[in-house]
Order: structure tokens, then sequence, then C-alpha cells
């Protein structure tokens, strides 16, 4: 669960409408009461046509319909990863309501989720289902409004490419943060998933925070956290981290102390 002051800032519905033009398109629906009191009750088998109103029910209907009917879902902030287990092909991919009420129903991080209490209101997020390479997401790590880490999220896994693409990797990142985001997002600490595919330029994917419990994959919070005393230059060039060569199989653990001390 997210600490509260994170709740608002790290909510889609609170960073999206500003990052519109550069995020992958999103539509955001705004959960009724009553199905908001049976997940907040982990209560099994939710139904949603049954429970819901009729216009919630049509708005979904309607979204999912104009998503063609494969939809990936999410609330404000995180995906019902831990329901994967109950869909067929282990995708969470929802092409009807009985779908997506299965995955917010079975799934313990959404039911926490909206356990919190907030004033702030609780939303489903539906995004178009895309099949992503897992080599083409990153994660950048922000400290002190400077970016100072980039990371691929499936990690540690070797890509051939990344060693020839990395500097355009950098120089793209580096680039659209500057133009995009550097200005715009209010936080000094954060991190912010994207989807790298040239041509085209980034898709912002979602926003976090950085604390202790971030999956920084590549980077140890230890050395991050480090940094968040030291003063650095805007112009300085993150750290992109990958795998230089096939290894074999690694921990994540032992692929981070690989390269133990790279912002000294």
């Amino acid at each position: 669960m997210l600490e509260s002051q994170d709740l608002k800032l790290f909510s889609i519905h609170f960073w999206y409408e500003k990052f519109q033009s550069v995020a992958l398109k999103t539509i955001l629906i705004e959960i009724p009461p009553i199905l908001l009191q049976k997940l907040q009750s982990d209560e099994s088998d939710v139904n949603i046509e049954e429970i819901c109103p009729h216009e919630f029910v049509t708005e979904v209907k309607n979204a999912i319909n104009t998503l063609d009917k494969n939809v990936f879902v999410k609330n404000n902030w995180h995906a019902p990863m831990d329901a994967k287990m109950f869909s067929f092909g282990n995708q969470l991919k929802v092409t009807n309501l009985d779908d997506l009420s299965l995955f917010l129903s079975a799934s313990n991080i959404i039911s926490e989720d909206f356990s919190t209490q907030s004033s702030i209101p609780f939303y489903i997020a539906l995004k178009p289902w895309k099949s992503i390479h897992p080599a083409s997401e990153f994660r950048c790590i922000v400290v002190n409004k400077v970016l100072r880490g980039i990371t691929p999220r499936d990690w540690p896994t070797y890509y051939a490419h990344f060693k020839d693409e990395g500097p355009v990797i950098i120089e793209t990142l580096s680039n659209f943060y500057k133009e995009n985001i550097a200005d715009v997002f209010p936080k000094r600490h954060y991190t912010f998933d994207v989807i790298i595919s040239f041509p085209d330029q980034p898709c912002i994917i979602d926003f976090g925070p950085l604390n202790s419990k971030t999956n920084l994959y590549a980077f140890s919070w230890k050395e991050i956290s480090s940094l968040f005393d030291k003063e650095v230059p805007e112009e300085v060039a993150p750290i992109f981290r990958y795998l230089d060569s096939d290894i074999g199989i690694m921990s994540r653990t032992d692929a981070i102390y690989k390269f133990a001390n790279a912002f000294t």
C-alpha cells in the first residue's frame, strides 16, 4: 500500500490529464460506492453487472468496446497482477464485464488499495491491450528532479542490442524527461515507467514513489538513497544499467552487485 502522502500524487486520475499527450491512452471511470464497498470487504465473486448502477455498467461496456474489447485494467495505482492465475493464458486481458469482475474481486492488491481511507475518488483505469516486448520497457529514476538512473524492467535479462543502442536510449529518455516531465510532475523524487518503440517517442505507462519499497530493478535502494543529499547539475547524464554480456541466469542481487558503486 502507498504512503498516505503518495495516494493522490501517484494516482492516475491526478497525473493522466497533465501527460495525456505522451501517455498510453486510458479511460478512467469512477467506481460507484456499492462496488467499492464490496471490494473493500474482500468479498469474492463480485458481479459488476448485478450490483452496480446501470450508468456505470453502460460506461464500462462502452469503454471496453471503444478499446476493441482487448483491455488492460488497473485501479488508481496498481494492476491486479496477483489475479493473473485465474485468467485464460495467464494474461490480464479484459474482453467483457465478467473478466473485469473476476480480476477486481480476486486480487488482494486491489482490495488492499481500496481498503485505505482517502478523500480522493477511486477509479478503474482501462487501457488498450498491447503486446509489449519486455526489452522496450524501462523504469526511470528521478532524484532531486534530475534523471539519474534508467533500468530495463525485465531485469536481469540480457539483450544484446542494449550495448549498441544504449547511448540512443539515454539521449532519448533524457530529452523526453526534460521536455515533458521535469517541470510538470510535482515531486522531487519519483520513478516513471515508459515504453520505447522506435521511431515513436517514449510513452508513459505510470508514475511511482521512490522509497525503500520501490522496485528499482538494476539499482539498489542504498545507492539511490545516497543521492538524495547530493545536488548535481541538470546536465549530468543518467546511468543506463543493463547486462552487457550473456552470463547466464543471475539473481537480481548478484546482478546489482556486479555494478556496485556506479554513482561514485
